[in-house]
């Protein structure tokens, strides 16, 4: 089975960087989500430092975690590896023309290549077990058809010291079936052991690694959210989820962890789920009228039962024009009779609209309670979303903002929380619920709260 290398500490990093604290809280919610391979970045003095790895390093040394640096096919990247209490290195240099003549300085493809040999043969002299040799920009040889040299540069450093070579969609460049072409030709003439990296230009980087998956790669890269250079890399839900669900491929994670992992990380990071993403809220939320009656009854025929199984409590519904009336039924449970159900839902598609296209589970209840209907509050939220509150915070400047953050960080319903600056410190992003936020906020922080603002979102 093939193993998921997760980045979001190292190529990740090219995205945002990370305060020292979160990047340890990131390892180690990484490692409690049973990911079995982790990589960082070794330290670039003056830039970054040696001793923020080393905080990485140690918290993860407690957990059954294969810990990675990765530098550059340069004696010094893996001589600064090696003072690391490490599992493997990983190396990288481009070798591709392009690279060779506007990055590398014109050097040779045999220059490049030795390069690359002597690093690894460097990193097997000094006792690691994992031996990376990384081939930037190797998708370029599949297109420019030079597959036959790419498989020889491939064993060659196997022959070298490479327990693993990384095979790197550098620029994006593959689609779905032409990574499955390049990973299912390599594993016919290659001896080494494979990786698949693959870079989202066009968003193919998740699907393109699953096709590597299954067409014999051993190692998967992954980040959480797929951040990285550019657009990023494959993301780790992506990849792991569906090898998972669908192929029946365990890559070593736990999948019912996976969703409290990306949710964990937004918080520390501030870095959002987006809606198109597999784990947002609009995933879980089914808007089409038709959809939801048949939500109501049998979920799995709009989304798809792991997701179901692990990653969200149930469906969501939003009161748009388009509401079934089989929602109205749900939450006025027999009080009523068809005509009058009917009637109401109408009228709640009709207010949708004048709205804009959508009401709050408030404004549905607001609606409902003014045509003299006697409503479940609680049904009600259970059955719509929640709304998002905007929470502006002036704090204490006596007050260590850390210590809030961390608390904030375990709150299931902050999705986000960032530090700014102007006429509030901090803005926390959470679902509104009876006793939730902003309640907790008030009665767990009064000595840091100087002054608290809440924008609802309709």
């Amino acid at each position: 089975m093939p193993v998921l290398l997760d980045s979001t500490l190292r190529e990740g990093e090219l995205f945002k960087a990370f305060p020292p604290e979160v990047k340890v809280r990131v390892a180690e919610a990484l490692a409690e989500a049973g990911v079995r391979r982790i990589e960082l970045t070794v330290d670039y003095p003056p830039r970054t430092s040696r001793e923020d790895v080393e905080r990485v390093v140690e918290a993860l040394r407690s957990y059954p975690v294969e810990v990675v640096i990765h530098g550059r096919a340069y004696r010094r990247d893996v001589e600064a590896a090696a003072r690391y209490d490490v599992d493997g290195v990983g190396v990288y240099i481009a070798p591709t023309k392009l690279h060779r003549e506007y990055k590398l300085g014109g050097i040779g493809f045999r220059e490049a290549v030795e390069r690359l040999k002597d690093a690894v043969e460097l990193a097997r002299e000094l006792g690691f077990r994992y031996r990376r040799a990384t081939v930037e920009d190797a998708s370029r040889f599949y297109v420019e058809r030079k597959l036959s040299l790419l498989g020889g540069l491939v064993d060659e450093l196997g022959e070298a010291g490479a327990t693993l070579v990384s095979i790197p969609d550098t620029s994006g460049l593959l689609s779905p079936p032409q990574a499955a072409d390049l990973f299912k030709s390599l594993r016919e003439v290659c001896r080494t052991p494979l990786a698949a990296h693959f870079h989202n230009d066009y968003g193919h980087a998740s699907a393109n690694t699953v096709e590597a998956a299954l067409n014999g790669a051993e190692e998967l890269h992954a980040t959480i959210l797929g951040i990285g250079d550019r657009n990023g890399i494959a993301d780790l839900y992506e990849v792991a989820a569906a090898l998972h669900d669908i192929h029946g491929i365990d890559v070593g994670v736990r999948r019912e962890r996976l969703a409290e992992l990306y949710r964990t990380f937004s918080r520390l990071t501030g870095v959002r789920i987006p809606f198109r993403h597999p784990l947002s809220e609009e995933a879980r939320t089914v808007r089409a009228g038709v959809h939801q009656s048949m939500v109501l009854r049998r979920p799995e025929g709009y989304i798809p039962r792991g997701k179901l199984e692990h990653d969200f409590e149930g469906a969501a519904f939003e009161a748009t024009p388009y509401l079934s009336r089989k929602i109205i039924a749900e939450i006025l449970r027999g009080k009523v009779g068809e005509d009058e159900i009917r009637r109401a839902a109408e009228a709640l598609a009709q207010e949708a609209y004048r709205r804009g296209g959508r009401l709050t589970a408030k404004r549905v209840k607001e609606a409902l309670g003014r045509m003299g209907y006697e409503v479940d509050e609680g049904r009600v939220d259970s059955l719509f979303q929640s709304e998002r509150a905007y929470i502006l915070l002036n704090l204490d400047p006596r007050y260590p903002v850390r210590r809030l953050l961390e608390r904030l960080s375990e709150w299931e319903d902050v999705e986000q929380v960032d530090e700014v600056y102007g006429d509030a410190d901090l803005v926390v992003v959470a679902r509104v619920r009876p006793g939730g936020v902003v309640e907790k906020l008030r009665r767990e922080f009064p000595e840091a709260i100087e002054r608290m603002r809440i924008l609802i979102t309709d």
